[in-house]
């Protein structure tokens, strides 16, 4: 419960502080609606949608935050798998090569230790991750918006 918490209120953040980041002709969309991907209407659901309004592309986010170490991480390196990508584009022609890119924040991701395994782990990927009281925001909002 107490994880669930920790993960609402840092996508939640990290959605307004971004949308602040970002020039007006983008639209940053909290929970857009679930990625049908699998049969029988399943999918994924993704923590917001960015949408470049003047170009029409968009990137869906996946945002974790961890406080107390844990798998965050691994859990969304499901979202890079090469089925999963491929039939995202498939639905999402507007989307980058990797159609959903992924943030991470909190006490967690600032140990070296997790930022080295991200780094191998997610090489050539977008992703990043957020420095404590959104500092590298403005990064972050350029790195997608070279991304779309």
């Amino acid at each position: 419960m107490g994880a669930r918490v920790t993960g609402d209120t840092g996508e939640n953040e990290f959605v307004r502080h971004l949308a602040k980041s970002l020039p007006d002709h983008y639209t940053v969309q909290l929970k857009p609606p679930k990625v049908k991907i699998y049969p029988n209407g399943k999918g994924i659901i993704l923590d917001a949608k960015v949408t470049n309004n003047e170009t029409s592309r968009f990137v869906f986010i996946e945002k974790k935050t961890g406080n107390n170490g844990g798998n965050a991480h691994e859990r969304v390196y499901k979202m890079i798998t090469e089925g999963v990508v491929k039939t995202v584009r498939e639905m999402h022609p507007n989307t980058p090569k990797y159609p959903i890119f992924l943030a991470f924040s909190g006490d967690t991701f600032q140990r070296e230790d997790y930022q080295n395994k991200l780094k191998v782990d997610l090489y050539g990927v977008p992703y990043a991750i957020i420095e404590p009281d959104f500092t590298n925001i403005k990064d972050v909002a350029e790195q997608i918006m070279e991304i779309i």
